[in-house]
């Protein structure tokens, strides 16, 4: 599962994690088959500057390392 599939499942959540879905969604350079969280992490800090979307990224890409170690 990449990290973008991860995250899309909030797109419908009225949260944080649902507000970065959306943003990714809108992203039309996110890298959607990426799985390295250093190259995500890098991503997220030279594209996005809010701050709530970059803690909001950085919750995300810790449940997508938890989620994918147990698949």
């Amino acid at each position: 599962m990449t990290f973008y599939d991860f995250v899309i499942g909030f797109i419908e959540d009225d949260t944080p994690l649902g507000q970065l879905a959306h943003n990714i969604i809108g992203d039309k350079n996110f890298p959607r088959y990426e799985t390295s969280s250093i190259k995500l992490n890098s991503y997220f800090y030279s594209n996005y500057f809010d701050h709530e979307i970059l803690a909001s990224a950085k919750r995300a890409l810790s449940l997508y390392l938890n989620n994918i170690e147990f698949v």
